[in-house]
């Protein structure tokens, strides 16, 4: 490159001016467009996430996106192996805390925890087959032999939240309900059932309308929940509305995101 043109580069990075998309973005890009057009052609989606993740310099850190993309296209077409499979690729372990690369790895241990969690009730159920009731704790279920016996914690490393729950008018049937969560994810949400596998981030959305500083960057999104727009001002590595911000695109053509529980990216693309 030339003087001239470093020099350039320099001041548009300094000043926040936009400069050109990176190739590792229009790959990102290449992708998520395949997604939003045809979320529920998983075939053509994992297609295009695989002709990118071919080489990882590709996508250069945008590679855990892609990866839990094609991790919940597996998922939602029966492939609940090769899903783990790739979520799994996708932890990280001890990674700078406000990385895409770490948001990814929560947004996998998530979803592996719903995997998992079903077969804690699985395996609660065949205890109750023997016992006509269940246990007072998970205890005896870890002693079953495997491959009945479930994981101990979730993806997390937290034990799971177990308790009986009783009927609320038949007070003497006693070890015929109970309560199973995870407490890094919260009660509302730790199973597949709590969250969708056929619409992707179906509760929010969002547009990039534009930057507003840039040092943190913060950009002024609309924000759609549960269908009810909103306009407001996100910072960088922050929630606001329901989302958090984690990277602008190099030429502010778009902003990646998670939802504010990290179950879903949301890419915002600047309004026209």
């Amino acid at each position: 490159m030339k003087p001239l043109a470093v020099l350039a580069l320099c001041f548009a990075l300094a000043t926040g001016m936009a400069v050109a998309a990176t190739p590792q973005e229009q790959a990102l890009m290449s992708v998520w467009n395949v997604h939003t057009q045809s979320v529920s052609d998983h075939a053509a989606v994992l297609a295009a996430c695989q002709k990118v993740m071919d080489k990882s310099s590709t996508l250069g850190e945008y590679l855990p996106v892609v990866k839990t993309v094609a991790a919940w296209h597996l998922l939602a077409s029966g492939k609940e192996a090769d899903a783990v499979r790739v979520f799994e690729s996708a932890l990280v372990g001890e990674q700078q805390p406000l990385s895409i690369a770490k948001f990814a790895d929560i947004m996998a241990r998530r979803w592996l925890t719903r995997l998992d969690i079903r077969a804690v009730d699985s395996a609660l159920k065949t205890y109750y087959v023997e016992h006509v009731e269940y246990p007072a704790s998970l205890s005896p279920i870890f002693s079953l032999p495997k491959p009945v016996a479930p994981v101990k914690t979730d993806r997390f490393g937290d034990a799971w939240n177990y308790r009986l729950a009783e009927f609320s008018r038949l007070t003497k049937v006693k070890a015929q309900r109970y309560h199973l969560y995870s407490k890094s994810i919260g009660n509302g949400l730790s199973r597949l059932s709590d969250v969708s596998t056929t619409e992707y981030s179906p509760r929010k959305s969002a547009v990039l309308l534009a930057r507003k500083n840039d040092r943190p960057v913060t950009v002024d999104l609309e924000i759609k929940i549960d269908g009810e727009a909103k306009r407001g001002a996100v910072i960088e590595n922050n929630v606001g509305n329901g989302v958090r911000l984690l990277k602008l695109s190099s030429d502010q053509r778009f902003a990646v995101l998670t939802d504010s529980e990290c179950d879903y990216w949301i890419i915002a693309v600047k309004s026209r």
